[in-house]
């Protein structure tokens, strides 16, 4: 049996992570980065930007300027890094004429576009839109493409993040693990199977390759991303501990137990990175996550403790919940019976309570906070609610990256810590009162 060495670093929390050479294939390298506001984005910037000798300049795309505190968390990497603001919904024309005016090669695109439309906020209601979610994301990959014809850029790689979705997570039990060449869901209409398939004809055209990554809910502390469950959970947890009242679960032993795995911003970019300058890697797809198990349980023990409160499990009557069934009877894996979900509140009718309402006013005053939760009450709550309460499991299987070289961990759990302090450096909510993760 043959054998291979392999050397790896530490980076903070984040553990087994590639060491580059300074061969000319990881040097002086032009990356697009697409939604760079957005959680995902931000991070692979983040990234890229670190490595001053293997990135040289780094285009970050998107409709609005970046936020405050972008340039200023990239550091001395800032100087290397340049926003084009481009809107993915105007025509593949002016989309090139953009391109063309600012940039003139480039050898990595990540795209990370997306947009959501409003979505249901009960428990099993986010991502029911599943037509108009195709409709408006399927525009966006299609005219940065034909953008980059009119430009005339080619890339090496092209790479698309996507996500578990595409094993049909959100509307019933999918086969768990979940690897990558597991078949579609086709129960109803889902934007990543067109978004892949403009991709590889694209590819396939250019003589371009291509990744597509798969994360699980999304660890990762940006300003403007609503569609965070860890935004809800913060909310959730300051606001209790204000209150001096417990942090209740809202769903069952099931939920509290099961193993679901997250999937952590920087460590999916640190994945992404690795993905598309590996020459082995082309032309394949990846699942992300973080590497260590996960439960809610073992979780809402630490949160409590992080806001200085205390917790409760989930209850034990059965009388008290209310059941919840998947709106589709066949489930993705195709066998089996249709998804149950049982709660005994959601945070999206907590959040409409006076006192949860008054208690946040009276948080936003004390720490200058930004976000006002209650206005797109929906999609914060809505988030998290159906990334607690779940009645099935969600576990993607990273044994692909594995064998293909890829041994990055981080603990979901310090990640998480860190990540709510970032939400409070962000003044999005109030900070833990732990200070150090233990």
């Amino acid at each position: 049996m043959s054998s291979t060495t392999q050397a790896v670093q530490s980076k903070g929390i984040f553990h087994g992570l590639p060491v580059y050479s300074d061969s000319a294939q990881f040097t002086n390298l032009t990356a697009i980065v697409t939604g760079a506001n957005g959680i995902s984005g931000y991070h692979m910037v983040k990234v890229l930007a670190a490595s001053p000798n293997r990135w040289n300049k780094i285009y970050c795309l998107s409709r609005r300027p970046p936020p405050d505190y972008f340039f200023k968390d990239l550091g001395d990497g800032a100087n290397r890094v340049e926003h084009v603001e481009i809107d993915f919904l105007s025509s593949p024309s002016d989309i090139g004429k953009s391109l063309q005016a600012k940039i003139d090669h480039v050898d990595h695109v990540f795209f990370f576009s997306y947009m959501q439309p409003v979505q249901k906020g009960d428990i099993l209601g986010m991502w029911s839109n599943a037509d108009e979610l195709a409709k408006v994301n399927t525009s966006l990959i299609e005219n940065f493409i034909g953008g980059l014809k009119v430009a005339n850029l080619k890339p090496k790689r092209f790479l698309l993040q996507t996500g578990a979705k595409h094993y049909g997570f959100h509307i019933g039990p999918a086969t768990s693990p979940s690897f990558e060449d597991d078949p579609r869901v086709e129960l109803e209409n889902n934007f990543y199977y067109p978004q892949e398939d403009l991709l590889f004809a694209y590819c396939k055209e250019t003589g371009a390759q291509w990744n597509v990554v798969r994360p699980s809910y999304i660890i990762g502390a940006v300003r403007d991303n609503l569609l965070n469950h860890m935004v809800g959970i913060a909310v959730y947890a300051s606001v209790q501990s204000y209150l001096k009242k417990p942090l209740a679960f809202p769903g069952d032993y099931v939920a509290w137990d099961r193993e679901y795995c997250q999937s952590t911003a920087l460590l999916n970019a640190y994945l992404e990175e690795w993905a598309v300058l590996s020459p082995e890697t082309g032309n394949q797809a990846f699942n992300a996550q973080d590497g260590l198990p996960f439960t809610w349980g073992r979780f809402w023990q630490y949160l409590a403790e992080w806001y200085g409160t205390t917790w409760t499990p989930p209850e034990i009557d059965s009388s008290k919940y209310e059941t919840f069934e998947s709106r589709w009877k066949d489930t993705p894996r195709g066998y089996g019976p249709h998804g149950v979900t049982r709660s005994t509140f959601s945070l999206m009718k907590w959040s409409e309570q006076p006192e949860v309402i008054q208690a946040w006013e009276d948080l936003t005053v004390k720490y200058g906070l930004l976000l006002d939760p209650f206005k797109n009450r929906a999609q914060i709550f809505g988030m998290t609610d159906s990334a607690v309460i779940g009645g099935w499991a969600l576990s993607l299987s990273m044994r692909k990256a594995v064998k293909l070289g890829w041994n990055g961990r981080v603990d979901s759990y310090e990640s998480a810590f860190h990540t709510l302090g970032d939400l409070a450096r962000l003044k999005v909510a109030p900070p833990p009162t732990a200070t150090s993760f233990e």
